[in-house]
């Protein structure tokens, strides 16, 4: 298929009155993606399409590439939105990378709602990402490299050109006699992509010209590989999940080959919104983790996630703050919510009759505070005899070890009230005929 009819099949899949962003940098990709979509425009008198220019500021030429751009879509009669970005570079990335991330950011910052990202990747882009997936290292999922459409943002990325060869674009583009930029900085080859574009796959073509129809095809099976893993993963993590909301049952796990189990400790942490451990942090996982004792705590890591046991369940959670214990919150609105530190939530007191805390208990105190366990607390309860250590309540509660330092503790001057919204003092106990209050904890 050509350019124009490739481009018409997807845009005939397209929703009704979606607005249809062309990522346009003004290079020849782009330019030959913003120029069919207005060839088309006519067609699809239902979509709304504008460009959307990103301007990094890491080359003194990029003012000059506003202008041409701007130019350009006033000469096409296509509304442009240019959006300054800044790129860290002292992030410890690679400046493609940090370039590529806040550029995508940006991108995200205008789809709305059913919205699409339509971006000129070709099979030549696609052959690159899946060769340097290939030297990184990568498995199926990486060697998938990059889907025709995904779901982005609020809306969809689409990706209309990744099975026509570069030769198509450019073809077009002298057809139609464009004018584009060239960046001079695609050439440089100390960045890793140019290095595979300019000198090591036109090495390849001239020994296998088909070279890049192949790493495509090796993408496409690799993707189809991934989402045979992925619906694995899914029906595994479903047949693995423990009593608590968002766990995995070990005992479960175990039961798994050990492939299954990683493919399942990979879908599952994917699916609670965190980013896939390395090799060897899923190997630690599955040795230090998994493997420990029933009682034990053990904990991996990474960037923002952590993962975490108590006794047959598996947490994976956002990485918890440092926590100073001897921290006190005075409460003294108890109208208000009581907004406790280090991000743990709120806390406030709800009237009901007949249960709860005693409101009259409360009024009279001199001091109403939140704290936190240091250890040696003890509680009375209703219809239990003696004082129980809250260390073992919290163990006949099961409350995971790493939350019982952070379960907001209720004083009435000196004297422990309320545990979060576990249990109440007896002797502050509201009675059948007397108001309460009620603590709710909210995360």
């Amino acid at each position: 298929m050509n350019i124009l009819d490739t481009l018409y099949t997807h845009l005939s899949s397209f929703s009704p009155s979606s607005t249809v962003w062309i990522a346009y940098s003004g290079g020849v990709d782009s330019h030959v993606l913003l120029h069919a979509c207005i060839q088309l425009r006519i067609s699809f008198p239902a979509l709304h399409f504008s460009a959307v220019h990103i301007h990094h500021g890491l080359l003194s030429e990029a003012d000059h590439w506003v202008e041409h751009c701007v130019q350009v879509c006033q000469r096409l009669d296509i509304p442009l939105e240019v959006i300054r970005v800044t790129v860290d570079q002292s992030a410890g990335k690679s400046i493609e990378e940090t370039a590529r991330e806040a550029r995508y950011q940006a991108f995200s910052g205008v789809l709305q709602d059913g919205d699409y990202l339509l971006t000129a990747h070709h099979q030549d882009d696609q052959a690159e990402t899946c060769l340097l997936q290939f030297l990184r290292g990568a498995g199926v999922k990486g060697l998938a490299a990059m889907p025709i459409q995904s779901h982005f943002s609020k809306g969809y990325l689409v990706r209309p050109f990744l099975n026509l060869p570069k030769q198509h674009i450019c073809d077009y583009a002298s057809e139609h006699a464009l004018q584009w930029i060239e960046d001079g900085s695609n050439h440089d080859e100390r960045f890793v992509r140019n290095y595979l574009r300019y000198r090591m796959l036109p090495e390849l073509k001239e020994r296998w010209p088909s070279v890049a129809r192949s790493l495509a095809r090796v993408a496409h099976n690799c993707a189809e590989a991934n989402q045979l893993l992925w619906e694995i993963g899914c029906e595994d993590v479903a047949r693995c999940s423990g009593e608590l909301q968002d766990t995995l049952s070990i005992r479960a796990l175990k039961e798994l080959t050990i492939i299954r189990r990683k493919n399942l400790l990979r879908e599952w942490v994917v699916k609670q919104g965190f980013r896939l451990p390395s090799a060897a942090k899923l190997q630690r996982l599955m040795n230090d983790v998994l493997e420990a004792k029933e009682d034990a705590t053990p904990l991996v890591s990474w960037q923002g996630c952590e993962v975490r046991r108590y006794q047959d369940s598996l947490f994976v959670l956002t990485p918890l703050l440092p926590l100073d214990v001897s921290q006190r919150v005075h409460w003294q609105d108890l109208e208000k919510p009581c907004v406790l530190p280090n991000d743990l939530g709120t806390v406030l007191l709800v009237s009901v009759q007949g249960k709860g805390i005693k409101i009259a208990c409360l009024k009279n105190a001199n001091k109403v505070s939140v704290r936190f366990r240091q250890g040696g607390e003890v509680l009375r309860l209703k219809g239990r005899r003696g004082a129980h250590a809250l260390k073992k309540l919290f163990q006949e509660w099961h409350i995971p070890v790493w939350e019982r330092d952070r379960i907001p503790l209720l004083y009435v001057d000196d004297a422990l009230v309320a545990v979060g919204d576990y249990a109440i003092e007896e002797s502050f106990q509201a009675g059948p005929e007397e108001s309460g209050y009620v603590m709710e904890y909210q995360k």
